[in-house]
């Protein structure tokens, strides 16, 4: 009798299969076309994810509806792998055949199945998507078009690159899988364990030292998780627990933690799923988008740790004792850093492709660990990482496949380009209010919803006018990623903060709005990469070295300015003074007179604390 176990052990092997699949294509093409690649990727996905990742049940009518949508999944997308050649001669929808139509259908339902164990909010989005394709003539005014027949929709959404097998499907076939499975290889062989002993060797000895954990834990494993929640989830259990036993409140604690991990998305080389869709999106190479990104991710972390830093001072809080020493934990696990470097140097040194990038720094996380014998992994630990990596990819893959539906909604109706005149028209054509109206609707878009959908329906309506008014096409994308990121821990719907909350038994409401607060020095930051291309390393190296140092000392100046203490609480026209000078060097609009602004409050606070601590 067909059981679980049975599954277990089919999806065990489908999953080693597609892994060495993905490995053959990445080094010498995909099988056939791109389309009957992506078809023989989805099809491996989705019997890993009914049967393993997201079963209904373990027995009875649950068991067997599981089966049942394998077996129909199989079917439909082996036919569309074989018979590829007489869907595409079909030339739209007009020659399909009722069974080839039925077998499209049979392709959507399951996608949204699979997006209803995953994601509701996201699953009811796509069936509005489909049923405005659908129906959309009968809505008045400018939301209403020409319609569209069933048969063309089947077709466009099952068949053609605006549907299923566009832009998520190709995201999480090429990219995704990829840096997944080197995410998967770098925390299976205990890089997580080791960059939290690194961080607490580098800042645990320094006031507030949990906290500072957070920032420093969070921007390494950010490398290679890509994941605001994963980055909580992995990082958040070990330092909110740390932070609350040092004296943090638990809110506060939590808010930290949602700070550090939200600057993982923006952290390259792995910038997740979101910043794999821009490149196909833009057509500008993921690793200029991950370069691009080094400066802001940064300014990011500066303002990260001076938040921190001058919290952990106004509590008064001393750092962690019995710190291990530095070059002991550095020994430990030098390792992970070599595929790590190897990584940027590939993508933004040597110009691989991020996926062949992507799969030399999967092997070559193995191999080092192959050095000391402490670390190896035998060939069996290997194939089990794998196998982990692909059940991961496979629920990533259950979630953005469905895109496809919404884009389409977007694209064949031509409800984006009209939404982007609307955004253009109502601000009047200056692009500051554009500005501003698209981090609104980013962060409203992201509220319950993942970070790459949220930036996907900003890319496609709101991008465009960005660009309509001026900004550069890269800085407005990722603009527009950067916000998605921030909607995770912006109240009402924070599903981040709700998270941490968790892991510190806090209140999630005051964990999303501290977290809201402290991230204000990185809102300005985004701002200013829009408006100064410097910071996307976009200009002469002197220029850029320039705009570097004014961000850094501007950013930390923000941090200070929201935190209302430096060396002891500050008066109020120091704050004053210190945020205009900041904000001032941070845009490079008189930074003279910002850094002459940022002095004054600065030596005022010192001359006030210095008696104080000669007295202490």
């Amino acid at each position: 009798m067909v059981n679980r176990n049975f599954i277990e052990k089919i999806t065990s092997v489908i999953a080693i299969a597609i892994c060495a699949y993905l490995f053959y294509a990445t080094v010498f093409g995909p099988y056939k076309t791109t389309m009957v690649h992506r078809a023989i990727f989805l099809a491996a996905m989705l019997i890993i994810f009914f049967g393993s990742s997201k079963p209904l049940g373990k027995g009875g009518l649950a068991f067997g509806f599981d089966w049942f949508i394998i077996a129909v999944s199989t079917f439909s997308l082996g036919y569309m792998v074989i018979f590829w050649e007489e869907i595409i001669s079909a030339i739209g929808a007009t020659y399909l055949s009722r069974l080839q139509i039925s077998l499209g259908f049979i392709i959507i339902l399951v996608v949204l199945e699979a997006v209803r164990r995953m994601n509701l909010v996201l699953f009811f989005l796509a069936l509005s998507g489909m049923a405005y394709t659908l129906y959309g003539n009968f809505l008045p005014g400018i939301l209403g078009h020409a319609g569209m027949d069933f048969d063309r929709f089947v077709y466009l959404t099952a068949y053609s690159h605006e549907g299923i097998f566009g832009l998520g499907t190709a995201v999480a076939a090429t990219y995704l899988f990829m840096f997944m499975l080197f995410s998967t290889t770098l925390q299976e062989t205990g890089a997580g364990e080791f960059f939290m002993k690194f961080a607490n060797a580098f800042v645990g000895n320094t006031r507030g030292g949990p906290a500072k954990c957070s920032v420093v834990a969070s921007g390494l494993t950010g490398t290679m998780i890509g994941s605001s929640i994963g980055n909580v989830v992995t990082v958040g259990t070990l330092t909110i627990p740390m932070m609350k036993k040092m004296g943090f409140k638990p809110d506060t604690a939590a808010a930290i933690e949602v700070l550090s991990s939200e600057g993982a998305q923006i952290m390259p080389p792995v910038m997740g799923v979101g910043a794999f869709m821009m490149a196909e999106l833009t057509g500008i190479p993921y690793a200029k988008i991950a370069l691009a990104a080094v400066i802001p991710a940064l300014l990011y972390y500066v303002s990260a740790y001076v938040v921190v830093d001058l919290e952990s001072a106004k509590l008064g809080l001393k750092g962690m004792p019995n710190v291990e020493r530095f070059t002991t934990i550095l020994g430990q696990g030098v390792q992970f850093f070599v595929p790590i470097g190897l990584l940027f140097y590939l993508l933004l040194g040597a110009g691989f492709t991020a996926t062949f990038a992507g799969l030399l720094s999967v092997l070559m996380v193995i191999a080092t660990n192959q050095v000391r014998k402490r670390t190896r992994v035998s060939a069996k630990q290997v194939i089990k990482i794998f196998d982990k990596g692909t059940r991961v990819s496979a629920e990533m893959t259950a979630l953005i496949a469905t895109l496809g539906i919404i884009q389409q909604a977007f694209i064949v109706t031509g409800l984006g380009p009209r939404m982007s005149d609307i955004l253009v028209t109502m601000a009047g054509q200056d692009p500051t209010s554009v500005l501003i109206m698209s981090m609104v609707i980013s962060i409203i878009l992201g509220m319950g919803m993942p970070t790459p959908i949220a930036y996907l329906l900003t890319a496609i309506f709101v991008a465009p006018a960005l660009v309509e008014v001026g900004f550069p096409l890269l800085a407005a994308h990722l603009f527009l990623f950067y916000f998605a990121i921030k909607s995770g821990s912006t109240p009402p719907v924070a599903v981040v903060a709700v998270v941490a909350a968790a892991i510190a038994e806090s209140d999630w409401w005051k964990t999303g709005w501290r977290a809201f607060w402290y991230s204000v020095p990185g809102f300005f930051v985004a701002y200013a990469f829009v408006f100064i291309p410097a910071y996307l390393l976009n200009g002469s190296l002197l220029r850029i070295i320039i705009t570097f140092v004014c961000g850094f000392i501007g950013t930390a100046g923000i941090a200070v300015a929201i935190q209302r203490y430096l060396f002891m609480k500050m008066k109020f026209w120091q704050i004053i003074l210190l945020a205009a000078g900041s904000l001032s060097l941070t845009f490079l609009y008189y930074p003279l007179v910002g850094l002459l602004l940022i002095v004054v409050p600065t030596l005022s606070q010192w001359l006030e604390f210095r008696p104080l601590k000669s007295k202490a």
